[in-house]
Protein backbone atom coordinates (compact mmCIF):
# COMPACT_ATOMS: atom_id res chain seq x y z
CA UNK A 1 0.00 0.00 0.00
CA UNK A 2 1.53 3.24 -0.65
CA UNK A 3 2.36 5.80 1.66
CA UNK A 4 0.18 9.08 2.14
CA UNK A 5 3.64 10.66 1.01
CA UNK A 6 4.17 9.12 -2.07
CA UNK A 7 0.28 9.68 -2.68
CA UNK A 8 0.61 13.45 -1.80
CA UNK A 9 3.14 13.49 -4.14
CA UNK A 10 1.61 12.23 -7.16
CA UNK A 11 -1.19 14.38 -6.20
CA UNK A 12 0.80 17.53 -6.40
CA UNK A 13 0.70 20.07 -8.90
CA UNK A 14 3.55 21.09 -11.87
CA UNK A 15 5.45 23.32 -10.17
CA UNK A 16 7.11 26.32 -12.14
CA UNK A 17 9.47 28.56 -11.07
CA UNK A 18 8.85 32.76 -13.12
CA UNK A 19 11.93 34.83 -12.51
CA UNK A 20 13.68 38.14 -14.43
CA UNK A 21 16.97 38.26 -13.43
CA UNK A 22 20.04 40.01 -15.38
CA UNK A 23 23.03 38.23 -17.13
CA UNK A 24 24.73 37.25 -13.48
CA UNK A 25 21.03 36.01 -12.09
CA UNK A 26 20.44 39.04 -10.35
CA UNK A 27 16.82 39.06 -9.24
CA UNK A 28 16.63 42.01 -6.71
CA UNK A 29 17.59 45.23 -4.66
CA UNK A 30 16.52 46.16 -1.28
CA UNK A 31 13.65 43.82 -1.80
CA UNK A 32 12.87 45.49 -5.56
CA UNK A 33 12.87 44.72 -8.63
CA UNK A 34 16.35 46.03 -10.20
CA UNK A 35 14.72 47.17 -13.49
CA UNK A 36 10.84 48.41 -14.75
CA UNK A 37 9.88 46.30 -17.94
CA UNK A 38 6.65 46.45 -19.21
CA UNK A 39 7.22 43.87 -21.40
CA UNK A 40 8.48 41.34 -18.69
CA UNK A 41 5.37 42.53 -16.75
CA UNK A 42 2.65 41.72 -19.41
CA UNK A 43 4.90 38.56 -19.73
CA UNK A 44 4.55 37.58 -16.09
CA UNK A 45 0.71 38.24 -16.31
CA UNK A 46 -0.20 35.89 -19.29
CA UNK A 47 1.88 33.39 -17.04
CA UNK A 48 0.50 33.49 -13.92
CA UNK A 49 -3.19 34.85 -14.75
CA UNK A 50 -5.72 32.20 -13.26
CA UNK A 51 -3.46 30.41 -11.43
CA UNK A 52 -2.11 29.90 -7.80
CA UNK A 53 1.31 31.99 -7.02
CA UNK A 54 3.49 31.47 -4.09
CA UNK A 55 6.11 33.53 -2.51
CA UNK A 56 7.95 34.24 0.11
CA UNK A 57 6.78 37.25 2.93
CA UNK A 58 9.27 39.84 1.57
CA UNK A 59 8.18 39.64 -2.17
CA UNK A 60 4.64 39.91 -1.08
CA UNK A 61 5.58 42.46 0.88
CA UNK A 62 7.05 44.52 -1.98
CA UNK A 63 4.27 44.12 -4.33
CA UNK A 64 1.44 46.51 -4.44
CA UNK A 65 -1.07 44.53 -3.22
CA UNK A 66 -3.27 42.23 -4.49
CA UNK A 67 -2.58 40.64 -8.04
CA UNK A 68 -5.92 40.48 -9.83
CA UNK A 69 -7.46 36.64 -10.99
CA UNK A 70 -4.50 35.01 -8.98
CA UNK A 71 -4.54 33.35 -5.62
CA UNK A 72 -1.98 34.37 -3.66
CA UNK A 73 -0.41 31.84 -0.98
CA UNK A 74 2.83 33.29 1.07
CA UNK A 75 5.49 31.79 3.20
CA UNK A 76 6.49 33.51 6.43
CA UNK A 77 8.52 31.78 9.64
CA UNK A 78 6.28 34.00 11.37
CA UNK A 79 3.65 31.94 12.79
CA UNK A 80 1.39 35.13 13.44
CA UNK A 81 2.23 36.73 10.21
CA UNK A 82 -0.74 37.71 8.18
CA UNK A 83 -1.44 39.27 4.59
CA UNK A 84 -4.82 40.23 3.77
CA UNK A 85 -6.11 38.42 0.88
CA UNK A 86 -3.36 35.69 0.98
CA UNK A 87 -2.92 32.14 2.50
CA UNK A 88 -0.42 32.14 4.75
CA UNK A 89 2.22 28.82 5.27
CA UNK A 90 5.03 28.36 7.89
CA UNK A 91 6.90 26.24 4.79
CA UNK A 92 6.87 25.32 1.48
CA UNK A 93 5.70 22.15 1.98
CA UNK A 94 2.57 22.74 3.31
CA UNK A 95 1.66 25.39 1.04
CA UNK A 96 2.06 23.03 -2.00
CA UNK A 97 0.15 20.77 0.05
CA UNK A 98 -2.27 23.08 -0.07
CA UNK A 99 -2.60 23.42 -4.07
CA UNK A 100 -5.01 21.47 -5.85
CA UNK A 101 -5.28 23.22 -9.33
CA UNK A 102 -2.98 21.98 -11.90
CA UNK A 103 -0.04 24.35 -11.46
CA UNK A 104 1.68 26.18 -9.15
CA UNK A 105 3.83 29.53 -10.31
CA UNK A 106 6.59 30.35 -7.57
CA UNK A 107 7.32 33.93 -8.31
CA UNK A 108 10.06 34.57 -5.68
CA UNK A 109 12.29 35.68 -4.07
CA UNK A 110 15.67 34.18 -3.57
CA UNK A 111 15.03 31.76 -0.62
CA UNK A 112 11.73 30.32 -1.69
CA UNK A 113 13.34 29.69 -5.56
CA UNK A 114 15.96 28.06 -3.73
CA UNK A 115 14.00 25.65 -1.44
CA UNK A 116 11.92 24.87 -4.10
CA UNK A 117 14.22 24.77 -7.98
CA UNK A 118 14.99 20.80 -6.73
CA UNK A 119 11.13 20.40 -6.65
CA UNK A 120 10.73 22.64 -10.06
CA UNK A 121 8.85 20.68 -13.50
CA UNK A 122 8.97 24.34 -15.39
CA UNK A 123 11.51 27.01 -15.11
CA UNK A 124 9.82 30.57 -16.74
CA UNK A 125 12.97 32.87 -16.89
CA UNK A 126 13.74 36.11 -18.58
CA UNK A 127 16.81 36.98 -19.02
CA UNK A 128 17.08 40.35 -18.92
CA UNK A 129 20.46 41.46 -21.04
CA UNK A 130 22.23 43.64 -18.33
CA UNK A 131 24.23 43.38 -15.34
CA UNK A 132 22.92 45.30 -12.25
CA UNK A 133 23.96 45.29 -8.97
CA UNK A 134 21.93 43.69 -6.30
CA UNK A 135 21.68 41.35 -3.34
CA UNK A 136 18.99 38.78 -4.20
CA UNK A 137 19.90 36.27 -7.15
CA UNK A 138 18.26 33.20 -8.84
CA UNK A 139 20.07 29.93 -7.70
CA UNK A 140 22.03 28.34 -10.27
CA UNK A 141 20.63 25.18 -11.97
CA UNK A 142 22.14 22.54 -13.80
CA UNK A 143 21.35 22.92 -17.89
CA UNK A 144 21.98 19.00 -17.93
CA UNK A 145 19.32 18.61 -16.23
CA UNK A 146 16.77 21.06 -18.49
CA UNK A 147 15.23 21.02 -21.56
CA UNK A 148 14.92 24.38 -23.41
CA UNK A 149 11.19 24.47 -25.13
CA UNK A 150 10.73 27.98 -26.05
CA UNK A 151 13.07 30.91 -26.46
CA UNK A 152 12.26 34.66 -27.01
CA UNK A 153 14.32 37.31 -27.63
CA UNK A 154 12.60 41.27 -27.09
CA UNK A 155 15.08 44.27 -28.29
CA UNK A 156 14.88 46.98 -26.12
CA UNK A 157 12.70 49.66 -27.12
CA UNK A 158 11.36 52.96 -25.82
CA UNK A 159 9.60 51.45 -23.05
CA UNK A 160 11.79 48.54 -22.06
CA UNK A 161 15.81 50.06 -21.33
CA UNK A 162 17.18 46.61 -21.65
CA UNK A 163 16.27 43.92 -24.40
CA UNK A 164 15.34 40.62 -23.09
CA UNK A 165 15.25 36.79 -23.28
CA UNK A 166 12.23 34.72 -22.42
CA UNK A 167 12.98 31.02 -22.03
CA UNK A 168 10.78 28.36 -21.01
CA UNK A 169 12.14 25.03 -19.61
CA UNK A 170 11.55 21.92 -18.63
CA UNK A 171 12.61 19.41 -16.34
CA UNK A 172 14.21 16.10 -18.69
Amino acid sequence: MPSSDSASLERRPVIALVAAMDEARVIGRDNALPWRLPADLAHFKALTLDKPILMGRKTWESLPGLLPRRRHLVISRDPDYRAEGCEVFGSLETAIAAVDEPELMIVGGASIYAQSLPLADRLHLTIVQTRVTGDAWFPAWNPVEWNAVARVERPADERNAFAMTFVDLERR
